[in-house]
């Protein structure tokens, strides 16, 4: 028997302004608004728009040194050299080291006493609260009381200043707690579009006038999951259950960059043998870009061929990219094959040209500092943002 999905706690607000509700990882989610997927899409490149991602999990985690040696048998990072108010994109991983997750763990102080603060997929609560309640004793579960936004774009910082102070060295991955209306809020400088932007977990209690707050700015708008996904997907970022699974590890995905490469020597970390190897030794499969050729729409689940109708691999996420004005999709084939060979897709019994591009399409646009480094490495890496 199928459950009925969960109602995120701005449903009728959403609904009231318009928005198409759809099932998504157990909750009714908006998919779009009156202007439509395309529209969003743009007004989040050129300006800025705002995504309510309020399904997804966050909890506090006291970041004492037990917990941080078992939840480090999951997680590929040394959590005690974690900086204060960083945000880090990492996984939880299984013994044979495929991701479980990705996760946003960001190391921060509230009331003089520190938390790790992990925002994670919705479709994997289960998963994830299992782990971390097995390896932690104080676990606060955030998403029950707080509703988490994405402010994103390019005038995401304007529209966020005119009802918060921001601190003006707010960078990429900076994380902070602000205050909205005498009530601390928790604001990250992160998102999952590849532009500029802020993720910020507040009360429900005063979600819907930060929301309303946020509209008076003429320029922004809501937006729904349909823009959030081509949106993340011209970015190149994975999403969970697509480019990333139990059955996938960060290595093949092209994340090694999101590894504590030191952690792979360390044998109490879960599958640290098999990555170590992978990393050593090219893994099997590799992800890719792909561009129609024909303005053929590429879906996930299309199989990829080489000239001889050989299978060499499969497409994970797929859609029209309204910047390029063409189908993109991301993939995975065998590492071997030679990248200068054409590659297909068999699209209504017919075998499609495409062609096999780097990741991302569309070049992001993180905020930094000139003299930030860390910036630097991060922005030439397929960074995934919030996988959400």
């Amino acid at each position: 028997m199928n459950e009925l999905p969960l109602e995120i706690p701005l449903k009728n607000f959403h609904e009231a302004n318009g928005a198409k509700m759809v099932p998504f990882a157990g909750f009714n989610m908006p998919i779009n608004y009156k202007p439509g997927i395309i529209n969003e899409h743009k007004n989040v490149r050129n300006h800025s728009g705002i995504f309510d991602v309020s399904h997804m999990g966050q909890v506090l985690i006291e970041a004492n040194n037990l917990h941080i040696k078992n939840l480090e048998k999951y997680i590929p990072l040394k959590l005690n050299n974690l900086r204060k108010n960083k945000s880090n994109y990492t996984f939880l991983l299984n013994e044979n080291g495929g991701v479980v997750d990705d996760l946003i763990v960001s190391l921060i102080d509230i009331n003089s006493k520190s938390f790790l603060y992990v925002v994670y997929n919705a479709s994997r609560k289960n998963e994830d609260e299992n782990i971390f309640f097995k390896c932690a004793q104080n676990v606060q579960i955030l998403h029950v009381k707080n509703c988490l936004f994405a402010i994103q774009g390019p005038e995401s910082i304007e529209v966020l200043k005119n009802i918060i102070e921001v601190p003006s060295d707010m960078n990429f991955l900076d994380v902070s707690i602000l205050e909205y209306k005498k009530n601390d809020i928790i604001v990250s400088r992160s998102g999952y579009t590849g532009e500029d932007g802020f993720e910020i977990s507040i009360s429900t209690e005063q979600a819907e006038v930060f929301i309303r707050d946020l509209l008076e700015n003429k320029n922004t708008m809501l937006c729904g999951l349909g823009s959030r996904d081509s949106l993340r997907l011209e970015a190149g970022l994975s999403l969970y259950g697509h480019e990333l699974n139990e059955n996938i590890t960060p290595i093949e995905a092209g994340l090694s960059w999101a590894l504590d490469k030191d952690r792979l020597n360390d044998s109490t970390l879960n599958g640290n043998k098999i990555l170590s190897d992978q990393l050593n030794n090219k893994p099997s499969n590799k992800k890719i870009g792909l561009i129609s050729v024909n303005r053929t729409m590429l879906r996930d689940g299309m199989i990829i061929f080489d000239s001889n109708k050989n299978n060499i691999g499969k497409i994970t996420s797929g859609c029209f990219s309204p910047n390029l004005n063409k189908s993109i999709a991301i993939g995975y084939i065998n590492s071997h094959f030679d990248k200068e060979k054409e590659i297909f897709c068999e699209i209504r019994n017919k075998m499609e040209l495409v062609k096999r591009t780097s990741l991302p399409f569309v070049k992001k646009n993180y905020k930094k500092n000139g003299s930030n480094n860390e910036w630097k490495k991060i922005h030439k890496r397929s960074w995934m943002g919030f996988n959400w």
